[in-house]
């Protein structure tokens, strides 16, 4: 019966995995754009939504949404919805994670093809800095001391 039950274990791992390679190639082809080795490795990782207990909620890949459509409309708190006219090329930002319920979020710019970096922005209402040149560049700040990515 143990051997029964790991193997259907090791099935539905598979099935994950399978599931969110499918799920990464379907979001590349979709948009046209190339998620960089690091998000793709933090989504194999981490796909789920998870708050920390410093206020930070991280999104899989199925909340993985366009700064527009992520915040573009919000407007209580910081208000959002002049972001699309302040950051450039925002189409191509994606929002990964948000401090305190939207009080900043955390973005990440894709590019067509594969790039030395995909910048980490930060942004509050219609104000962004950038905080990274990579994801793991971005990881590393937050791991080290959160301060360092809450800038704004």
């Amino acid at each position: 019966m143990k051997y029964r039950k790991s193997v259907l274990i090791m099935r539905d791992n598979q099935q994950k995995e399978e599931t969110i390679e499918h799920q990464m190639m379907l979001f590349e082809a979709q948009r046209q754009l190339l998620l960089p080795n690091d998000l793709k490795a933090y989504f194999r990782t981490f796909n789920a939504e998870e708050y920390e207990t410093d206020m930070f909620f991280f999104f899989g890949l199925d909340k993985f949404e366009s700064v527009e459509n992520a915040v573009g409309y919000f407007r209580c708190g910081p208000d959002y919805r002049n972001i699309v006219t302040t950051l450039p090329n925002h189409e191509n930002c994606f929002v990964f994670a948000d401090y305190f319920i939207k009080i900043c979020v955390y973005a990440i710019r894709l590019y067509k093809d594969i790039s030395e970096k995909n910048e980490i922005y930060v942004i509050m209402g219609d104000k962004f800095e950038i905080l990274a040149n990579s994801f793991s560049e971005y990881l590393d700040m937050y791991r080290s001391d959160i301060g360092n990515v809450l800038v704004l």
